[in-house]
């Protein structure tokens, strides 16, 4: 049965074993082999995560027939359709069963980030052209997203003495996406993120890096810039300390890096700068 421990969600190795279609005892084995990591209760009986379940149906490639016994029913909801046909319908739990399914499946965060996620959106930001529901549906499914992705980020519980990695949009950016996305990339690197979210001001920015002491602070530019903000986000990045690495992204990221600062152009990228960060 499976069992929540404050926050975190335990299965026994039968939960595991039903989940994927294979017997208790063979699951009883790869724990006691290793290749599972499992707790003990004070009874003496075997507890999986469901984070460490998720690593080792990665790790292994091994097909989740019976997503419910994870507390994942939505993979079984979200079918063979692609996200934007959920995201069209404002359709949070098929969105989720959608990337779900592709993590378990092998799918890196920023590869779905890069690949679907981009896709998805870019086509719902078209719809305005071509049908006067288009912003509503937009936005819906902007909502919907978040909704899919944000439990995509309860995936990755980095340790309490991880490096903290901050970032946020601009001030007069209003784009929350691609900021989220930012954060869940870092988290899946192994940092604590910190997003301060959309229409941050520097002054805003500043203080929160002289409380968190950030090992990467990232800016999203998604918005057009202003020159002068553009330099005044830019002087304010390479005033942090040395040990502080910093990196923009984003259509409107150029202004800001045309003063020095690293740009990247896809999450894929900004996995790969905090990798060699963290």
């Amino acid at each position: 049965m499976l069992e929540h421990h404050g926050e975190m969600r335990q299965l026994s190795p039968k939960d595991l074993a039903q989940a994927l279609g294979v017997s208790e005892s063979s699951m009883k084995r790869w724990v006691d082999a290793g290749k599972l990591i499992a707790m003990r209760t004070d009874g003496g009986h075997r507890r999986i995560s469901v984070a460490e379940a998720v690593r080792f149906i990665r790790e292994t490639g091994a097909e989740v027939v019976h997503p419910e016994m994870l507390g994942m029913p939505e993979i079984a909801r979200a079918g063979s359709e692609r996200l934007l046909h959920h995201l069209e319908r404002g359709d949070a739990p098929g969105a989720r069963g959608y990337l779900l399914g592709r993590y378990l499946g092998g799918a890196s965060v920023e590869e779905l980030c890069d690949g679907p996620v981009r896709e998805a959106m870019h086509a719902l930001g078209e719809l305005w052209r071509h049908d006067e529901a288009g912003i509503f549906i937009e936005h819906r499914g902007t909502d919907s997203c978040l909704q899919a992705l944000a439990q995509l980020r309860t995936m990755f519980t980095p340790p309490a003495d991880a490096p903290i990695a901050l970032g946020a949009t601009p001030e007069d950016d209003p784009y929350l996406l691609p900021t989220f996305m930012a954060a869940m990339v870092m988290a899946s690197c192994g940092m604590r993120a910190v997003n301060l979210g959309p229409d941050t001001p520097v002054q805003a920015l500043a203080a929160a890096a002289q409380e968190h002491q950030p090992k990467l602070v990232w800016i999203s530019a998604s918005a057009p810039l202003p020159q002068v903000r553009a330099k005044a986000l830019a002087d304010w990045l390479r005033s942090l300390p040395a040990s502080t690495a910093t990196v923009v992204g984003g259509r409107h990221s150029q202004a800001i890096a045309a003063h020095g600062v690293h740009r990247v152009e896809s999450m894929t990228e900004l996995a790969n700068f905090a990798r060699g960060v963290s």
